[in-house]
């Protein structure tokens, strides 16, 4: 009489290889996956900070009276200006841009941009805008 018994085998080898193989490549995608994340955290938080500084500068421009005792700056006094810093241990730049020229009189039209280099030194930056009236409201 003859057995239909199949033996029964562990893996062999060259699947052994193949599956590490296959989880050493998803290990190394998750690992640059890690770097790339921790990459754009860092990116996030010097964009708030930056947007913090741009924000609190035109705050100052917004909340002005015609006189400084009034308020923070005087209307005249509002000038293009470049002043560098240090935002979170590197080198950065606060860029104020001023135009006249628009289309409404008595009137600026104002720029803040903060430009800073990320740990690429890839060129980041934070822009706001807004037309500033000679006239304030608080007059």
């Amino acid at each position: 009489m003859t057995s239909n018994i199949k033996k029964i085998t562990g893996f062999g080898l060259l699947e052994v290889v193949i599956a590490l193989g296959v989880l050493s490549v998803g290990v190394l995608g998750l690992v640059k996956m890690q770097a790339y994340m921790e990459v754009k955290a860092e990116n996030a938080l010097k964009t708030l900070d930056a947007l913090h500084i741009a924000e609190t500068q035109m705050e100052l421009f917004t909340t002005r009276a015609e006189s400084t005792a009034g308020g923070t700056i005087h209307y005249e006094s509002i000038s293009a200006s470049t002043t560098t810093f240090v935002l979170d241990n590197q080198i950065a730049k606060k860029i104020i841009t001023v135009k006249s020229d628009v289309p409404v009189s008595n009137a600026k039209d104002i720029t803040v941009k903060i430009e800073w280099r990320d740990r690429r030194n890839d060129l980041r930056t934070v822009e706001l805008k807004t037309v500033i009236s000679k006239y304030s409201e608080f007059d």
